[in-house]
C-alpha cells in the first residue's frame, strides 16, 4: 500500500472519521472478495452500489489496495491528522514487534491460556489485541468469540480509535470463518485517571498480560489537565515527564502476581531527567526487567524517536537483563544472549549505564574511577537560548563601519547598529578551525556588562543609542512575545528567552551536542558567542588542547557510544549529562609537555589511553573501535 498515495486521496476526500473509515473497510473487503457478512458492526461499514460514495469507492479501489489486515491498521493509523497524533501520541506499531513481544509475554507467563486475561491500556486502532488474539486461537480450542468477550481488554481515550478495534477484530474473525456479532471489553477513557478495575467490573490485579505501545507525547505537545494528571503517577515526580513515563505505574499495578508487561517504548527514559523518577521506581521496587534496546534504529516510520522493548515481570529480581539489537533479528536473540546488570551497579540520579557485555561494564567502570571527573574538573556551558533565533541572529549580506545588513529571502534590507551585535556560530556545525575562521555570523545582543555584570540596556537607552536595532525587534515584537507561549515574564520583551551563557568571557572548546565522531575546536576570542551544543572554558589554552587530545582518543568515544543517547546513523549526545562522569587522567608536568609538543598524533593517543588501560587485569583487552564489537547499534 502506497501511503503517500493513500494520503493524498483522502486529504482530497474527506475528514470525517465515519466516510474514511466506511471506504477503508470496504476496500479491504472488496480486496479479500468478501461481498456479504452477517456481522452487523461490519455492515454498517459497507459502501453498497447504491450509496452516494460509490463512485468514489470504485475510484478509490481502482488506486489503492487495502489487502491485508496489517495494510488496514496502518491506514487507520496513517489517517489519523498530525494534530490528533501530537495529542494522543498514536504511531502504528510493525507487525514482527507485536508477535515478539505477544510470543515473550506468553512464554513468561506460567498459567492456563485459555483463562488469561491481556489488555493494552492505551490500544489506539487494536494492533496489539489482534496480536493477541491470534496467539490465543493458535493454543487453545477458543473461537474469536470466547476470545474476545472472555480475553482481551481495551482502553483508549479516542472513541474512534474503539471502533477501529472492533472493526479490526470483527474482520479478524471473519476471514478466519467466524462471522457474528461479538462482544468486546473496550472502555473509552483517559487511562491516567481510569480505575481500570472498576471500568470492567473485574478484581484489582487480574491481568495476566499487558502489552503495548504506550503513547509517546512530549511534555510540552500536553495540556495543563494531562500535565497534572502525569504527575499524580509517582513516576511522573522528575523533569518534565513525557506522557508514556506513568503507563510503566499503571501497567506494573495492575498485573496479576507473576502477570508480564511487554511494551515498546522510547529508550531515553535509561539517562533522561525526566526518567529519573521510573529509573528509582523500577529500581526500589527491584522489578524483573529485560530490555531489548534499538539503540539508533528507528522503529516508526517518521518519527525522530529511538525505542527499546521493556518487558516486566510483577516478580522481584536484583538487576536487569538488557540485550542492544537491530529490530530484524528480534528471533535470533536466545535467553543467554541477555547481559545481567544489577541494580546496585547502576546510578537512578544520574542515569543508567546498560551495556550488554562484561567488557564494556568493565571498562566503563574503569574510565569513570580515573582521575578527576569531567564535570568537576572544567566548566561548561550551552549555547545561548534566544527561544526566537531567526529573529536575532543573521547572516550580513554587506557591512560597513556603523551597520550590518540583514536582508533575509521575502523581506526588505535592514541594517542593524554593530555595537549592539555580538559574533556567534553554531558549535553543532563547526567542523576544523578553518572553518570557525570562515564564520560570519552575528546576533543582536541587547545586552551591557556594568561592573562585570550582564544585564539588559534600558529600553529608552537601546532606543536612542541603537535606533535601527531598535526598529528592528520593534516590528517583530509580537513574534517575541509568543515565546515560551507568551506565559513568562522577561526582563526586557527585547531579552533572550534564557539567561544561560550571556555572561561567559574566556577561552572555549566547542563540542557539538550530537556528532557521529569527536570532533572539537579550539576559539580564542573570548567575546564569541555560540548557539547550539556546548563548550567547555578556561583561561589556560594548554588545558584546553590537553582536553582536546582526550576527547578526541577512542577511549573517549567508546564511552559515548555506550552511556549516551542514541541519534540516527551512530551519532550520540555529547550533552553535559553524558560527559560529567568520564574520568579525566592526571598527568606529570613531563607527560603534559609531551602531549602539547610531540607531533606524532597516534603516540599522544597511546599515552593517553594508557592512562586507562594500565588499569586493566589484562592489558591485551584494550581495544581498537573499529574491530571490536562493542559499540551500541
Amino acid at each position: 500500500m502506497n501511503k503517500s498515495k493513500l494520503n493524498r486521496y483522502l486529504n482530497n476526500y474527506s475528514k470525517d472519521i465515519l466516510e474514511v473509515d466506511r471506504l477503508l473497510v470496504s476496500s479491504f473487503l472488496n480486496s479479500n472478495n468478501i461481498s456479504f457478512v452477517q456481522n452487523n458492526l461490519i455492515n454498517q461499514y459497507i459502501i453498497k452500489a447504491t450509496d452516494n460514495d460509490f463512485s468514489t469507492f470504485v475510484d478509490f479501489n481502482s488506486k489503492i489496495d487495502i489487502n491485508s489486515l496489517e495494510d488496514l491498521i496502518t491506514a487507520f493509523e496513517y489517517v489519523i491528522s498530525p494534530e490528533e497524533k501530537v495529542i494522543t501520541g498514536a504511531i502504528y506499531t510493525p507487525e514482527n514487534i507485536r508477535n515478539y513481544i505477544t510470543e515473550s509475554t506468553f512464554s513468561k507467563w506460567e498459567g492456563n491460556i485459555e483463562n488469561v486475561l491481556c489488555a493494552d491500556v492505551a490500544c489506539g486502532c487494536g494492533g496489539f489485541l489482534l496480536t493477541v488474539s491470534n496467539y490465543i486461537k493458535a493454543n487453545t480450542n477458543k473461537d474469536f468469540s470466547e476470545i474476545y468477550s472472555g480475553n482481551l481488554f481495551g482502553v483508549d481515550i479516542a472513541n474512534y480509535s474503539i471502533n477501529r478495534a472492533k472493526i479490526l477484530l470483527s474482520l479478524n474473525a471473519i476471514l478466519q470463518g467466524e462471522d457474528f456479532d461479538f462482544e468486546f471489553n473496550f472502555h473509552k477513557g483517559n487511562t491516567l485517571c481510569l480505575d481500570i478495575n472498576n471500568a470492567f467490573n473485574i478484581p484489582i490485579n487480574s491481568f495476566d498480560i499487558i502489552v503495548g505501545n504506550p503513547p509517546y507525547v512530549c511534555s510540552r505537545n500536553m495540556d495543563e489537565e494531562s500535565l497534572a494528571l502525569v504527575k499524580n503517577w509517582s513516576v511522573g515526580n522528575s523533569g518534565h515527564p513525557d506522557l508514556y513515563i506513568p503507563f510503566f505505574e499503571i501497567g506494573v499495578e495492575n498485573l496479576s502476581p507473576n502477570g508480564v508487561l511487554g511494551y515498546i517504548t522510547v529508550n531515553s527514559f535509561f539517562k533522561s531527567i525526566n526518567g529519573r523518577a521510573l529509573r528509582e521506581y523500577i529500581s526500589n521496587k527491584k522489578l524483573s526487567l529485560k530490555i531489548v534496546d534499538f539503540g539508533g534504529e528507528q522503529i516508526f516510520e517518521a518519527y525522530n524517536t529511538y525505542t527499546c522493548l521493556c518487558f516486566i515481570t510483577n516478580d522481584t529480581s536484583n538487576g536487569i537483563y538488557y540485550k542492544r539489537m537491530e529490530s530484524k533479528s528480534l528471533f535470533e536473540i536466545k535467553e543467554n544472549d541477555f547481559y545481567f546488570i544489577e541494580y546496585e551497579s547502576i546510578d537512578d540520579w544520574n542515569g543508567w549505564n546498560l551495556v550488554d557485555n562484561e567488557y564494556a561494564e568493565k571498562l566503563i567502570s574503569i574510565i569513570e574511577n580515573t582521575g578527576i571527573h569531567f564535570f568537576d574538573k572544567y566548566q561548561t556551558r550551552n549555547g545561548i537560548a534566544t527561544l526566537k533565533n531567526k529573529v536575532f541572529k543573521f547572516t550580513p549580506v554587506k557591512e560597513d563601519n556603523e551597520f550590518y545588513y540583514r536582508k533575509e529571502k521575502g523581506e526588505e534590507e535592514v541594517r542593524i547598529e554593530r555595537g549592539i551585535c555580538r559574533s556567534i556560530i553554531n558549535s553543532n556545525s563547526i567542523e576544523s578551525q578553518e572553518s570557525l575562521l570562515a564564520n560570519n555570523e552575528v546576533i543582536i545582543f541587547p545586552y551591557h556588562y556594568v561592573n562585570g555584570v550582564r544585564i539588559v540596556i534600558l529600553e529608552d537607552e537601546f532606543r536612542t543609542n541603537y535606533p535601527s536595532a531598535y526598529n528592528y525587534l520593534e516590528s517583530n515584537k509580537i513574534v517575541l512575545s509568543n515565546r515560551d507561549k507568551g506565559k513568562r515574564d522577561y526582563e526586557a520583551w527585547y531579552a533572550y528567552g534564557r539567561t544561560q551563557s550571556l555572561d561567559i568571557k574566556g577561552l572555549k572548546l566547542f563540542f557539538p551536542h550530537i556528532t557521529d565522531s569527536p570532533n572539537f575546536i579550539i576559539a580564542e576570542d573570548r567575546d564569541l558567542l555560540f548557539y547550539n551544543g556546548l563548550a567547555a572554558f578556561s583561561e589556560d589554552i594548554d588545558e584546553l588542547r590537553i582536553l582536546k587530545y582526550i576527547l578526541e582518543t577512542d577511549i573517549f568515544w567508546f564511552y559515548i557510544s555506550q552511556t549516551s543517547k542514541y541519534y540516527v546513523s551512530n551519532h550520540r549526545s555529547i550533552s553535559k549529562n553524558y560527559i560529567k562522569k568520564f574520568g579525566i587522567p592526571e598527568f606529570t608536568e613531563d607527560e603534559k609537555n609531551y602531549i602539547l609538543n610531540h607531533n606524532i598524533k597516534e603516540d599522544i593517543k597511546y599515552l593517553i589511553e594508557s592512562k586507562y588501560y594500565e588499569r586493566l587485569d589484562n592489558p591485551e583487552e584494550q581495544i581498537s573501535l573499529e574491530n571490536k564489537n562493542v559499540i551500541a547499534i
